[in-house]
């Protein structure tokens, strides 16, 4: 049965939100560290260019460096008190905007407040970006686009600076730094996806534990309710028994005569008083005709009829011809056959030993 366009495509919105909430709560468990360990390299970074003179101009960086962190504290807090529900989009974009003025941070010292000297300050500084830049691809690469408003706005313009603009053209050195950074964006971007991929994966897995709960639960219910229909139609059954047990003994031991007739008016059963009445045994009561029990020629079909109704006859019996009653009911019968009746013999004036 082919799928509604429509249902595909909200099935498939839905999954795509699952999966960016699934991310961006990655990213908001990690990024708290990574920022952390940023906040502190900054600090240690100011001491070196207090150290080497720079305090100006290190206070400068250090001050919109305590800006950016706060900005994120900002954003981790607004997660974790996030209502139930609550779009995490806006999340993401929030984190990608506080990368890029992250990664704007670290393209600055490697910039416009790159030390001039001695050679131990660039090269803690070459060290302190890199090392920042790199260690945090597992924090960001969760959110597609993350690491990388990081990474680029922080390699690509220390790298330019440095190897082009600061002491001169060094190409090959130059070329190989852009290429790291190419590299360091790259297997961002290969992180990201196999991130992707197992979080689908984690997707699929809860989704068919949730179908397979429901299967289960749903297996229990019908479980529980075939047995209970098992038990009703059991305690149906044997209350079925019982009462055909009870109207068996009533029909055999009832005072009054009582013969069953088929459509025909042929006797198919009799009880003890009936025997007894007739003088004649059940089988020899079995399959003869009601009327060869009457006096005088009747044809049976008088007894025959769809109402319950009392009929005055004679009896054939071994004391002699018996006036009484006969009470006629109606038995019902399989379709498309005439139904059968029974027989019940009253006003007997004296009871028949």
């Amino acid at each position: 049965m082919p799928l509604d366009p429509a249902t595909s495509l909200d099935t498939g919105s839905r999954s795509e939100q699952r999966l960016l909430a699934l991310q961006v709560e990655e990213v908001y468990s990690l990024a708290p560290t990574a920022a952390a360990f940023s906040y502190f390299g900054a600090l240690l970074t100011l001491g070196v260019l207090v150290e080497i003179g720079n305090a100006v101009g290190g206070g400068i960086w250090f001050l919109y460096v305590s800006a950016v962190t706060f900005f994120r504290a900002f954003l981790f807090i607004a997660y974790r008190r996030r209502a139930a529900g609550t779009d995490v989009r806006r999340f993401a974009h929030g984190m990608l905007v506080a990368n890029v003025l992250a990664g704007v941070q670290w393209g600055l010292l490697g910039t416009a407040f790159f030390p001039a000297g001695p050679v131990y300050a660039q090269l803690f500084t070459l060290m302190v970006i890199i090392c920042f830049i790199a260690g945090s691809t597992t924090a960001y690469a969760a959110l597609r686009g993350a690491h990388e408003a990081l990474s680029i706005p922080a390699t690509i313009p220390t790298s330019l600076y440095v190897f082009f603009f600061h002491d001169g053209a060094h190409w090959y050195a130059g070329i190989a730094a852009l290429f790291f950074c190419f590299a360091i964006v790259h297997y961002a971007g290969q992180l990201h996806r196999s991130l992707a991929a197992a979080s689908r994966l984690q997707m699929e897995r809860d989704e068919l534990a949730r179908i397979t709960q429901a299967l289960n639960a749903k297996l229990v219910a019908e479980k529980s309710e075939l047995a209970h229909r098992a038990a009703v139609r059991g305690a149906s059954a044997e209350s079925a028994r019982d009462e055909a047990a009870r109207l068996l003994a009533l029909f055999e031991s009832s005072p009054l005569a009582q013969l069953e007739c088929d459509s025909n008016g042929a006797i198919i059963a009799s009880n003890a008083a009936a025997q007894r009445l007739f003088g004649r045994a059940r089988a020899d009561l079995s399959g003869a005709p009601v009327t060869g029990l009457l006096t005088g020629a009747h044809d049976w079909g008088f007894l025959h009829g769809a109402a319950e109704r009392s009929v005055h006859v004679d009896l054939k019996t071994p004391r002699g011809p018996l006036a009484c009653t006969l009470s006629v009911t109606p038995l019902p019968a399989a379709p498309g056959q005439r139904p059968g009746f029974g027989l019940v013999v009253t006003g007997v004036p004296v009871p028949l030993a």
